[in-house]
């Protein structure tokens, strides 16, 4: 495992870890862990996507969570001994993993890394909020225009397409083809412009 370079670290990302973090790479359908491995480690998404599952005795995939680009995942697990779900590369992804001893007694000594933890937190939070009340919406134009008015920077609501198309689509709960589709009707329309792999309001 490589440490990442300080270029390509989030920018909201606490000074305490900047340090702590491990780069890998996961293969699409790759097992980051296993339900009841010994936890080690919380990840951050740099790119990719990682679900986290469990298993029905019928054999069949319960997705609990999907964590994208800039999304921790395992924190939950900080004080357990063992993972309790599955995590699984959806695509092929890359991964900064934080050793979960370094993250508990930071919380524990260094009260400034507590107070930006729990911002990082609540962060998340309001992201998988915004992303329950977008699936919530029925039309793909309503959650393209949610997801620019939740996510978008600036008076146009402008958003990095840092991936590709159909990971938007994913991110979105919709098919590709769908997702092309509303996208090229809503700039015919002139609601939306996309520009340098940008996408926001006209």
């Amino acid at each position: 495992m490589a440490r990442a370079t300080l270029a390509n670290l989030p920018a909201y990302l606490p000074a305490a870890l900047r340090t702590l973090g491990r780069q890998i790479t996961c293969p699409k359908d790759g097992w980051v862990f296993r339900k009841g491995d010994p936890v080690q480690a919380v990840f951050l998404v740099l790119n990719g996507e990682v679900r986290l599952s469990r298993f029905a005795k019928d054999g069949s995939e319960i997705a609990l969570h999907r964590a994208g680009g800039g999304e921790f995942f395992a924190e939950a697990a900080l004080n357990a001994p063992r993972y309790h779900c599955n995590a699984i590369a959806s695509q092929p992804s890359t991964l900064l993993a934080f050793p979960a001893g370094k993250i508990r007694e930071l919380l524990a000594k260094d009260p400034e890394f507590a107070q930006q933890w729990v911002a990082l937190l609540a962060r998340q939070l309001h992201a998988a909020r915004a992303r329950l009340e977008r699936l919530a919406l029925k039309s793909a134009a309503e959650r393209v225009l949610h997801y620019l008015h939740t996510d978008g920077k600036g008076p146009r609501c402008e958003v990095a397409l840092v991936g590709s198309v159909k990971d938007l689509a994913r991110e979105l709960g919709l098919t590709h083809e769908s997702l092309y589709r509303t996208l090229a009707r809503l700039e015919q329309d002139g609601v939306v412009v996309r520009r340098d792999h940008r996408l926001g309001l006209v």
